[in-house]
């Protein structure tokens, strides 16, 4: 899959946030201001895009894992679909605090969740009282909501894809913090931290412009 310039106009990526929002540190990707709303420079967009490709296929043939964390609604399903199309792990309801810094206790609430599921299909749990199933289904439901498509990760992603840097300032912190996982962060151009060569600043608030965006560097 290769893309060109026109292609990332048609998606609307090269949309920025408003003039009075957008941080200096991206003035470097800026082509223009129109109606006080920045234009990014869509031919750097293409190099960023590119760069971000090689270091998620890097990654595939290291036999790492990969993991996308979003926790924009308006994405939600999409990242879902992501996941399931291209095998990647992903947190898209709400990506827990610690989750790198402190991934062995996580997994073992994984694990947890694991055993709970296999629980709900044995006799032991066909012999409790309606109220007793009702509290191990809701529980489960909850484990499941946060943690179903991290449940197969044995180790620590070697590579993380923020989506929206806005609202994931916690989690890039913790990703700052591992020296064994790189990271791609996706942002508007209201960042205000050093971008790395595999960074994307993008449009953020178009559904249209993420899909573009994120199905490009995970194919």
């Amino acid at each position: 899959m290769s893309v060109t310039v026109k292609d990332i106009v048609d998606a609307q990526v090269h949309i920025g946030t408003l003039k009075s929002e957008a941080h200096p540190k991206t003035n470097k990707y800026r082509l223009d201001v129109v109606n006080n709303i920045v234009v990014l420079n869509p031919e750097m967009i293409l190099e960023q895009l590119d760069n971000a490709k090689k270091k998620v296929q890097a990654v595939k043939k290291s036999w790492k894992d990969i993991l996308i964390v979003c926790e924009k609604k308006m994405y939600s399903e999409e990242v879902k679909a992501l996941g399931e199309k291209f095998w990647v792990a992903y947190l898209n309801y709400k990506a827990p605090g610690g989750f790198l810094t402190n991934f062995d206790t996580f997994k073992s609430r994984i694990n947890s969740m694991n055993k709970m599921s296999s629980f709900l299909e044995s006799e032991e749990f066909e012999s409790l009282t309606k109220k007793e199933q009702s509290i191990y289904k809701r529980n489960l439901t909850r484990a499941r909501k946060v943690y179903e498509w991290v449940k197969w990760l044995t180790q620590k992603p070697g590579l993380v894809i923020v989506v929206d840097w806005s609202m994931m300032k916690s989690f890039i912190r913790e990703i700052d913090l591992q020296s064994d996982v790189d990271s791609i962060v996706i942002s508007s151009t209201n960042y205000n931290k050093y971008l790395w060569e595999n960074d994307i600043i993008a449009n953020m608030l178009s559904y249209k412009s993420l899909d573009f965006v994120m199905n490009y560097i995970l194919s």
